[in-house]
């Protein structure tokens, strides 16, 4: 390629200051309470402003730290649950995955270990806020309270979504209970998702190399660890000890998921593993239910045996 054929470099970002980037990053995150579906994936990009803002130099804590303590005033001033869940959320969605990539870059972790510290973080805080909310009353019994009230206000809502015939209450709320039991996990894998999305945008906000491809990607080691804990705290507790260790076992298949769908782009090529609509058939196939705990179980495996073998590598995509 000639120096005329080569792409022009992108032009840099204009530089914002503490206080645009916090403000953008949370009417982002505002997506999430406000549209309840496109807000799911919209709520996605609100660690951008601030890491783009921590590009600088500068650390990210300026620009959400403003933010979460003007959350925290307002909710000592109006002691609403909801000021409380809005501020809990915050810290989680926008600011730990900025954080965290700050984090990444000064102690050099691999990717699944910064996954592993996103996803248990998250979940501590998660847990930790319910069970400060709700006191000494049972966490899941008051989650259930929630959602059912909830799901009460949008009736027309979730009456297209709810199955017709016999049995149909049954499976609803064994649905809800399912939700509300694993709240804290599906809450820290969305963090970790969310961290992932903006993983591979890092060049981009000038903040270095993103890191190994996907196809790379491999667990933290020590997280074996917290599978045992989490699967015989689940098998053999019980109250909120065998809640929080379900919930610890859930957050590390999701890991170990993850990890299962790296060996998929291994040997799918990077070629073609970098193909959009062929990423998206792999998720869509890989998020029903067996072939997801199948996953989770080639990503266990893949920390105690070789599963990556006689692969030719032709160019490939960031995780």
């Amino acid at each position: 390629m000639t120096p005329l054929d080569a792409p022009a470099p992108l032009p840099p970002l204009r530089r914002i200051g503490p206080g645009v980037a916090g403000l953008f990053s949370f009417a982002i995150f505002m997506t999430l309470p406000l549209l309840p579906f496109a807000g799911i994936f919209l709520a996605l990009l609100a660690p951008l402003p601030l890491l783009h803002y921590a590009s600088g130099g500068r650390p990210s804590v300026l620009a959400w730290g403003w933010v979460l303590v003007a959350l925290l005033g307002a909710a000592l001033l109006h002691p609403v649950p909801w000021l409380l869940a809005v501020a809990c959320g915050y810290l989680l969605v926008a600011a730990l995955p900025a954080f965290s990539v700050e984090l990444r870059i000064r102690a050099g972790w691999s990717t699944g270990r910064w996954a592993a510290v996103v996803a248990g973080a998250a979940l501590v805080g998660v847990s930790g806020f319910i069970v400060g909310l709700v006191g000494p009353t049972d966490p899941v019994g008051s989650l259930l309270g929630l959602l059912a009230e909830g799901a009460r206000e949008a009736e027309e809502l979730t009456r297209a979504f709810r199955p017709t015939g016999s049995g149909s209450e049954d499976t609803w709320a064994w649905a809800l209970h399912s939700v509300a039991y694993l709240t804290p996990a599906l809450v820290a894998l969305y963090v970790t998702a969310a961290a992932f999305w903006v993983r591979p945008r890092l060049p981009l906000l000038g903040l270095g190399a993103a890191g190994e491809n996907f196809d790379e990607y491999r667990s933290e080691e020590w997280l074996a660890v917290g599978f045992v804990v989490g699967g015989l705290g689940w098998a053999l507790a019980g109250g909120a000890a065998k809640w929080l260790a379900s919930n610890l076992f859930a957050v590390v298949l999701g890991l170990y998921f993850i990890d299962g769908l790296a060996i998929i782009h291994y040997y799918l090529g990077r070629r073609l593993g970098g193909n959009r609509w062929v990423r998206l058939g792999v998720a869509l196939f890989a998020l029903q239910l067996p072939v997801a705990l199948g996953l989770s179980a080639v990503g266990l495996a893949d920390n105690f045996f070789a599963l990556r073998r006689g692969r030719a590598t032709d160019g490939g995509e960031q995780a």
